[in-house]
């Protein structure tokens, strides 16, 4: 992003793409950065075009930057068409950023609840288990005190097997997920899964519209944007439905006939395509789309916020009382007894 702001006012400023290049090249501080930058740089002296030369970098640049610039190459018009990307750049970070925000107190909450939990089971209920010795053995405790020990005795006792095991499902897990039937099932999941799959699909829709209508807005032909925008989605299941959505245009039928067969995207927002088509001003309604969608997902993010501290903080204390009451029972009834 800020590459593209600075080449961009290079740009405007008069400066000859090579040149602007070369001034780049001594503000970039990352390896990996700068010597892809070299490389196009030399690309586009020995004559390659900037989209080509950018194309050639695989996945270090995503497809509608290079198409972006593709469509300003044939306009003569490159530095007008990157402010039209940071653009769009910038509201997809926004949203992303609004998802994460969203989610990192929740985290929070759960890791101190798993971290207390894990304290009280490998630390103070084995300590308490030796006072219970002297109550007449274990089969005079009551029963949530004899779970509690139970459970507390099989995680010490097993802790040099268990932590083995889970970094072996984690690493599995991950190995699982990079395959691409893997990544296609999980995806999957998240979009089932209650409250967060309602998110998920429609952040997938608002990157698809918003996507698809920065390269309209190019000049780039709704076939090619089309094959650009589906895989921006950033859901698999979502690039396996919209893959057969350019197909179906270069047949001839309209764009919202064709989404609407995929079954991704709300009667609101089909019909908001259908009039952009018939307007010939499908880029504004692709727009309004996705910035309907940006809306319902803050107030859904609001809303899941709101509901699950509350739950979460629920959840620890029943947890933990529970805890504390199968610890302290034993004790409370000893004394009772004492008392008689």
């Amino acid at each position: 992003l800020i590459f593209n702001q600075q080449l961009a006012a290079l740009l405007q400023a008069g400066l000859p793409i090579i040149s602007a290049l070369d001034v780049l090249l001594e503000r970039r501080k990352n390896p990996a950065f700068k010597k892809a930058l070299t490389d196009i740089r030399d690309q586009v002296k020995a004559g390659t075009s900037l989209s080509e030369a950018f194309t050639s970098q695989g996945d270090l640049f995503p497809p509608i930057y290079a198409s972006s610039l593709a469509s300003g190459e044939r306009s003569g018009e490159v530095a007008s068409v990157l402010p039209r990307y940071i653009g769009h750049t910038k509201k997809v970070m926004g949203l992303k950023s609004k998802v994460i925000a969203a989610l990192i107190y929740p985290a929070i909450l759960f890791l101190m609840s798993f971290m207390v939990i894990a304290v009280l089971i490998y630390f103070v209920i084995p300590k308490f288990s030796e006072i219970y010795a002297g109550f007449g053995g274990i089969e005079n405790l009551p029963v949530i005190t004899k779970i509690l020990l139970g459970v507390s005795n099989f995680a010490t006792q097993n802790v040099v097997f268990m932590v083995p095991a889970a970094l072996a499902a984690f690493l599995a897990f991950t190995a699982w997920r990079r395959t691409a039937s893997g990544a296609l099932t999980l995806d999957g999941w998240m979009l089932r899964v209650p409250f967060v799959g309602g998110i998920v699909h429609k952040y997938c829709v608002s990157r698809f519209t918003r996507t698809l209508g920065t390269l309209v807005a190019g000049g780039i032909p709704l076939v090619n944007s089309l094959e650009i925008a589906a895989p921006a989605s950033g859901n698999r299941l979502f690039v396996k439905k919209l893959t057969t959505v350019p197909g179906k245009v270069r047949e001839g039928n309209a764009l919202a006939t064709s989404l609407e067969q995929t079954g991704l995207f709300s009667d609101l927002a089909l019909e908001m395509i259908k009039v952009g088509e018939s307007t010939g001003a499908l880029q504004e309604m692709l727009d309004n789309v996705s910035s309907l969608y940006d809306e319902e997902i803050d107030n859904s993010l609001q809303n899941i916020e709101a509901l699950m501290v509350p739950v979460m903080l629920v959840f620890m204390g029943v947890f933990i009382a529970f805890i504390m009451l199968a610890i302290y029972m034993p004790l409370i009834k000893s004394y009772g007894m004492q008392g008689r």
